[in-house]
């Protein structure tokens, strides 16, 4: 009913509705490198502190990631969505919410997920949107999507510094996913505590989210 506290869920993609497992064993490929070690540098350049893009200048220094990621762009496929991803969608959208899709990733993403039929209201990008997160412009222009108050919309992200700060910052409600490379990492930091929720799994967030 109208008590229920949160009218909407959004969405980060990579790490939380898609598994970007593939994702860097095609790059691992692109520069000559085993998918193992391409995955052991990453964390270990996350866990430093560093952007993910000092894993090419360390393992393939000169390459130039963006002129290949033009050349042949990584399209997210079906097969790269998590296994609880599409059945947690069907549930939310079941359960009344209204549900959208809000990331740092290329336009095409955008057309990519409403090709797969989810049931999202929206879907933003951060390259339509001109701006990505962690700027709080990015989590005004979620907001001003959702035409509602930043405390009746949830956020979900595997990220802190991306996703759940941001949020608690706009005023959203937080939901912390630790999964993935920075997932992982993230569930080590003291901020961890400042997520308003967290799950394992994305189908716990319809009833999670009903009994907030």
């Amino acid at each position: 009913g109208m008590s229920r506290r949160v009218d909407w869920v959004v969405f980060d993609v990579g790490g939380t509705l898609v598994d970007e497992t593939r994702m860097w064993r095609v790059w691992a490929q692109r520069i000559g490198v085993e998918e193992s070690r391409f995955l052991k540098e990453l964390d270990d350049v996350l866990a430093a502190g560093l952007h993910h893009r000092e894993v090419f200048a360390r393992l393939a220094p000169g390459f130039d990631v963006a002129a290949a990621d033009r050349a042949e762009p990584f399209r997210i496929a079906r097969e790269d969505f998590f296994d609880d991803a599409l059945p947690a969608l069907e549930s939310l959208a079941e359960a009344g919410f209204r549900l959208a899709v809000a990331a740092n990733q290329p336009e095409v993403t955008e057309t990519i997920l409403r090709e797969q039929g989810l049931p999202l209201a929206y879907a933003l990008s951060s390259e339509r949107a001109g701006v990505a997160k962690p700027d709080p412009a990015f989590l005004a222009a979620v907001v001003q999507a959702c035409d509602a108050t930043p405390d009746r919309i949830a956020y979900v992200g595997d990220r802190l510094d991306n996703d759940v700060l941001p949020a608690n910052a706009a005023g959203m409600i937080s939901v912390f996913l630790p999964r993935g490379p920075w997932g992982r990492l993230h569930a080590t930091w003291p901020e961890a505590a400042q997520a308003a929720v967290t799950v394992d799994v994305l189908t716990a967030l319809p009833r999670l989210l009903s009994d907030l």
